[in-house]
């Protein structure tokens, strides 16, 4: 049975997923509490949909880091659907929206093109050469 390791790219998009998922869930947090009426911390101005982005991004984050096999789909599906869900915000001209947009059409691209898990084999242990066959009991 294989192990598997996320790539450096999966940590990249891993990365970009954590950011985006923090930004929404503490400016969901201070739109809660009336700290803040800015609609680029939130999706489609809904508190509790941006909570919910905000916690699959970070399951999503969780997911390439851990080298989850599934993590490519479900990052893909999330940042699909999430830069859909912020068409109006990007058409009102919010550049935090648009640059991380971007930022997540771009992984997707890069997601479609790569694998950002892969198996890592155990290694070998060859018996003929090794020090169990010369009597030493280091491993």
């Amino acid at each position: 049975m294989a192990d598997t390791s996320p790539k450096f790219g999966g940590l990249v998009v891993a990365s970009l997923a954590g950011v985006v998922g923090t930004k929404y869930l503490l400016g969901g947090a201070l739109v809660m509490v009336d700290a803040t009426t800015v609609s680029s911390v939130q999706v489609m101005d809904s508190v509790p949909l941006t909570f919910v982005i905000g916690t699959l991004l970070g399951l999503v984050t969780g997911a390439l880091a851990g080298g989850f096999i599934l993590a490519r789909a479900m990052a893909i599906l999330l940042f699909v659907g999430t830069v859909a869900l912020s068409v109006p915000a990007m058409r009102a001209g919010d550049p935090v929206i648009i640059m991380e947009s971007l930022g997540m059409a771009l992984s997707v691209i890069y997601l479609l093109a790569r694998n950002p898990i892969e198996r890592v084999e155990a290694a070998q242990l060859d018996e003929d050469d090794s020090a169990t066959r010369y009597g030493s009991t280091l491993r």
